[in-house]
């Protein structure tokens, strides 16, 4: 089971409960194992079953329902867009689905920020099976321009820089010399043609389930974000993109859709 930690202060005021003691006696009636809780953090096991448990917003928001304090199911509010994104053929048989949303003005601190990173990479390890049934990529909106293409290519055909690195490589490069290239990149190993996420511009978004494109990276400075989630299980690709939209929600954020356009006959 996945373990969590989540910041003792944040539970507190997610939940409106400040009695440490009562948490103790209450938390592990959710069916979780609960390891740690003190003034800094809590860390508790969490059932693989459960997902949406894995943020500190979505693990408070089940325990209000538990305790009665959220006297209803919350309801999120989807504004429109005129976002759009195309998906083509050719990414039919290596990683055919892809959900997307726009989530706008967050406030995103230090804590936040790793706070969804956290989330990010445990539904990547449990949910996702270790990228290869869903990998999730977030991004900064104000450097992305609609609609956007998500796309097979071949691996010579496309070049840029990924996260955390400061030179251009083609997609080959990527899975051969890149850290997360190395790590994932046997998941791609039967397919001729690997999923790319581009913008209006032909600017590369993401290289799923590898790597983001460092020019979207997400920052304390970051109002907007776009989130994508791509897999192989289009139901789990949904469940991921809720879960993650929902603590982005919970956040403070505002909620916009994504049109998806599925499936281009067309090859590009």
């Amino acid at each position: 089971m996945p373990t969590v930690e989540f910041n003792t202060n944040e539970l507190t005021e997610l939940t409106g409960v400040s009695d440490l003691n009562f948490l103790r006696e209450r938390i592990p009636m959710l069916g979780v194992d609960m390891e740690c809780l003190d003034r800094d953090k809590a860390t508790i096991e969490i059932f693989p079953n459960r997902p949406d448990m894995l943020s500190v917003e979505g693990f408070a928001r089940a325990l209000g329902n538990f305790l009665g304090i959220n006297k209803s199911v919350k309801q999120y509010t989807v504004n429109e867009t005129k976002g759009e994104i195309f998906v083509d053929a050719s990414v039919r048989k290596s990683r055919p689905f892809i959900s997307s949303a726009i989530v706008k003005n967050l406030n995103i601190t230090d804590a936040r920020l790793k706070s969804l990173m956290n989330i990010q990479e445990k539904l990547h390890i449990t949910h996702g099976r270790n990228r290869k049934k869903v990998a999730i990529g977030i991004h900064n909106l104000d450097v992305i321009k609609f609609p956007v293409i998500y796309k097979g290519v071949r691996p010579k055909d496309y070049k840029f820089i990924p996260l955390n690195f400061e030179i251009s490589m083609d997609l080959d490069e990527i899975l051969r010399k890149h850290p997360k290239g190395i790590d994932y990149g046997k998941i791609m190993n039967n397919f001729d043609r690997l999923p790319l996420i581009v913008d209006a511009d032909n600017d590369v978004i993401s290289m799923p389930p590898i790597i983001n494109a460092d020019r979207t990276r997400v920052t304390e400075a970051t109002k907007n974000l776009f989130v994508e989630v791509t897999g192989t299980n289009e139901y789990a690709v949904e469940k991921a993109l809720a879960i993650i939209v929902c603590s982005l929600a919970d956040m403070g954020g505002e909620i916009y859709n994504v049109h998806m356009h599925n499936v281009i006959e067309k090859v590009i």
